[in-house]
C-alpha cells in the first residue's frame, strides 16, 4: 500500500487567458492585451500548490493522449505533482478552458471538460487500489461518478476528506456527506444552501445550514471580509481575516488555498484554524501574482511573506 499525505483528485485542462481592460458587453469585439496560456484545472492546480508545500502526494486525473495531454504531463512533473495515477485516455481530448480576465483580476470560464468527465468508476478503483493518505483532496469539476466512487473509498480506508465544492454548476449534496471539512466560496455557499452570502453575518448562517447536511467542520469563504469557520461538534465559530493584497489575477486562488489547507492539515491535522490561515495567506499571494502554476507560492514564500 502506498501511503502518502495527500492525494489530490480533480479536473486537469490546458487554460487559455484573454485578457481585457474590461470585460466586453455580450456581442462586443474589443481589443485584448494579451494571451495566457498555463496549465489549469482544479485538480491540477490544487495538486501543484499541495507539492509546493514538500508533502508526499499524487494527482488522480485524466488527460487525452494529444499535445495539451503531453505538454500537461511535463509540466505537472516539472512541478514536483507525481503523475503516476493520471488516466490517459486515447478517445477523448484533453479538457480546455478559456477565459476573458478583466483589469480587477477577475474572471470568467468557459471549459470544455473533455477527459475530466469521460473518469468512471472503475478508473478510480483501478488507480486508488493500492494507495492511502492522510488527507485526500477532491472538487466536483470530474464527472459525478467518478467524484462519488473516490469519496466512497477514500472513507472506507479513513482518510480525512477535504471537498472543494466547485464549480458551484457541479455541486450534488450526497457528496457532503462525505466530508470531513467543505470550503466553498460565497457563489458555491449560495448554491448549496439558498442563501446570499455577503457579511459575516450570512457566512454564519450559511455554515450553520451545511453543518446540518452532514459536515462536521465548514470553511465559508467571503474573499477580502475573510472565511467563517464552524466546527459543529463544538458549536463553534472561528473568523480568520484574509490577507489583504492588490488583486491582480484571482485564477487559481481556491485551487491554493483548498490544497495548502490539505498539505497543512496532513502535517498538523489538530489544528485547523492554523491551516486555514496559512491557507488564507498562500490564496493572497497567487491572487498578488500573474501567472498559472509558477504563481503559486512554495511553503517558503509562504513563511517569508510580510503584509
Amino acid at each position: 500500500m502506498n501511503n502518502l499525505d495527500v492525494i489530490v483528485m480533480g479536473a486537469i485542462n490546458m487554460d487559455i487567458l484573454v485578457h481585457v481592460d474590461q470585460y466586453p458587453k455580450y456581442g462586443a469585439n474589443v481589443p485584448a492585451k494579451n494571451l495566457e496560456i498555463n496549465v489549469g484545472g482544479k485538480g491540477s492546480n490544487q495538486a501543484v500548490a499541495v507539492a509546493k508545500q514538500h508533502v508526499n502526494q499524487t494527482l488522480i486525473g485524466s488527460i487525452g493522449n494529444d499535445d495539451f495531454g503531453k505538454q500537461i504531463l511535463s509540466s505537472l512533473e516539472n512541478s514536483g505533482v507525481k503523475t503516476d495515477n493520471l488516466i490517459i485516455k486515447d478517445d477523448v481530448q484533453t479538457g480546455t478552458a478559456v477565459a476573458a480576465v478583466d483589469n480587477t483580476g477577475e474572471n470568467t470560464f468557459m471549459v470544455v471538460l473533455g477527459a475530466n468527465n469521460s473518469i468512471t468508476s472503475s478508473d478510480i478503483d483501478a488507480a486508488m487500489k493500492n494507495l492511502n493518505a492522510k488527507v485526500f483532496l477532491v472538487n466536483l469539476e470530474t464527472s459525478q461518478e467518478s467524484v462519488l466512487a473516490a469519496l466512497k473509498i477514500a472513507k472506507s480506508k479513513d482518510m480525512y476528506i477535504v471537498l472543494d465544492p466547485a464549480p458551484e454548476n457541479s455541486y450534488f449534496e450526497e457528496s457532503l456527506k462525505y466530508a470531513d471539512v467543505v470550503t466553498p466560496n460565497k457563489q458555491e455557499t449560495e448554491r448549496i444552501t439558498g442563501v446570499k452570502v455577503e457579511t459575516i453575518a450570512d457566512g454564519k448562517k450559511a455554515a450553520k445550514i451545511i453543518a446540518n447536511k452532514g459536515v462536521k467542520n465548514v470553511i465559508v469563504k467571503l474573499g477580502e471580509s475573510g472565511n467563517v469557520l464552524y466546527e459543529s461538534e463544538k458549536d463553534l465559530f472561528t473568523i480568520i481575516k484574509a490577507t489583504r493584497v492588490k488583486a491582480v489575477n484571482t485564477v487559481g486562488a481556491g485551487d491554493t488555498f483548498a490544497g495548502v489547507l490539505s498539505a497543512h492539515l496532513a502535517k498538523n491535522p489538530n489544528n485547523l484554524v492554523e491551516a486555514i490561515e496559512i491557507a488564507s495567506k498562500a490564496a493572497a499571494i497567487k491572487v498578488s501574482r500573474s501567472g498559472g502554476h509558477d504563481a503559486i507560492p512554495t511553503l517558503e514564500e509562504i513563511n517569508q511573506f510580510e503584509y
